[in-house]
């Protein structure tokens, strides 16, 4: 849907999401948040849309949570202190672990300011890609706060402990390089080649098996925290699901196709 504050439509089987509130750096508020939600809820449900694209508009990929909407989900309601706040971040982090579990590939397209909460969504994607002029980074604490919905516990699961420690206890931005070098985005290209080498992938996820994708996705999620022989069962479940399937012969036969040309 075009003229809105976050749009999407679905096009040769990519679903395009993309923040457009550029006159506020796409500043995450409760409507774009809405935005969000909506747009990942119909583009999880349409059986055209393949892969899912996630971008912002204008020069910034977004500069993280409006600070007008923080100070209305601290505002006392006069109930005990905390929790109009504590219901405030558990309905965004509800958005965006809806987005993780969607069992559809996603990829997040990163130029410049890419902060805070603006980062906690593109740490949702299964895969970021990141122009060389982008900056991220989670400067929380320099306003006595923390990253409070999915930082600390996503770039944990994706840096491990010592690396998430660097970012959230100084707060300070990063490069692009520096975060590839860190493995906080999957690639990175020059600011001209970011549009075309972001399709590239795109392409190639849509030339991969829907079903094995999603459920890729899910077994490697699924297993984050659990001891290696329960990870295992898993693999072996999600196997067995996927060479029952109907489609299974037409998919193995197509793959063998691929390969062999290569």
């Amino acid at each position: 849907m075009a003229n809105q504050i976050v749009e999407w439509e679905v096009k040769d089987g990519i679903a395009k999401i993309t923040l457009n509130r550029p006159e506020k750096r796409n500043a995450i508020n409760g409507e774009v948040l809405e935005g969000i939600n909506k747009a990942f809820s119909e583009v999880s449900l349409s059986p055209e849309a393949k892969v899912i694209l996630l971008q912002g508009a204008g020069p910034t990929f977004s500069a993280g949570i409006d600070f007008n909407h923080l100070a209305a989900i601290t505002h006392d309601d006069r109930r005990a202190p905390g929790i109009g706040l504590r219901e405030g971040i558990d309905s965004i982090q509800s958005i965006l672990n809806r987005i993780e579990r969607i069992e559809k590939p996603v990829v997040a397209k990163i130029h410049g300011f890419c902060g805070g909460l603006g980062l906690e969504l593109a740490l949702t994607a299964d895969f970021r890609i990141a122009s060389e002029s982008a900056t991220l980074g989670v400067p929380e604490i320099v306003l006595g706060i923390i990253p409070d919905c999915g930082g600390t516990t996503r770039l944990t699961r994706v840096l491990g402990p010592a690396w998430a420690k660097e970012l959230i206890m100084t707060g300070d931005m990063i490069s692009a390089r520096r975060a590839y070098e860190i493995g906080l985005i999957n690639r990175i290209f020059p600011d001209a080649q970011l549009e075309e080498q972001t399709n590239a992938l795109l392409t190639k996820l849509l030339q991969r098996p829907s079903l094995a994708l999603g459920l890729a996705k899910r077994a490697i999620d699924w297993g984050v925290g659990l001891d290696r022989m329960t990870h295992m069962e898993i693999e072996a479940l999600v196997q067995s699901l996927l060479v029952t399937a109907k489609d299974f012969p037409e998919t193995l036969q197509k793959g063998f196709a691929t390969l062999l040309k290569k």
